[in-house]
């Protein structure tokens, strides 16, 4: 019986770890900006010391003390612009991610959210990004977010926007339901 639930756990394996670093691939490639935070971090930051009563402040605590990981893959470059459609593509037919909402703005960028579900109407698993931009003045620029862990839509964007992540502004209007 063990070697049945070993043999189970092994060929499963790939898969779960094949999900979590679907776009790993970009974070050492040439014409790729990448960032990316784990949970180590994350807990670091819930662990900061503050005496502030502010309930802002609480609840960024609470966010990032939930977050398992951030990862953003940035590039310029048509070529590698071209594989990462292709990667997101097949790694939302792969995944059981739900479209949120799709955003196509006067500058020409095209953003798309999806999330798999969490525990509440305010929480989700993951919250994935991708944006395609091609913008006369500042040229193409295609942008992979993926957020995972207990994330609470409602504090994400402030986040996203002190931390500076490209296509931040637009999390701001992301809600679950849409």
């Amino acid at each position: 019986m063990k070697k049945v639930v070993i043999v189970l756990i092994l060929a499963v394996l790939p898969y779960v770890s094949n999900a979590q670093s679907y776009f790993d691939k970009y974070e050492n490639m040439k014409d790729v900006t990448s960032m990316v935070m784990t949970s180590k971090m994350f807990k670091l930051l819930s662990k900061i010391d503050l005496e502030s009563q502010d309930e802002e402040t609480q609840q960024y605590l609470n966010l990032v003390e939930n977050i398992n990981n951030i990862k953003v893959f940035v590039t310029e470059n048509k070529e590698v612009s071209n594989k990462m459609r292709g990667d997101v593509s097949s790694y939302l037919k792969s995944s059981s991610l739900d479209e949120l909402m799709r955003i196509k703005s006067d500058d020409g960028e095209n953003i798309k959210f999806y999330i798999k579900p969490g525990n509440d109407e305010d929480h989700v698993r993951e919250l994935f990004m991708y944006l395609e931009g091609n913008d006369e003045k500042d040229g193409p620029e295609t942008v992979i977010l993926t957020i995972t862990g207990n994330i609470d839509l409602k504090q994400v964007s402030k986040l996203a926007n002190d931390l500076n992540i490209p296509g931040g502004k637009e999390l701001k209007n992301v809600k679950k339901g849409n």
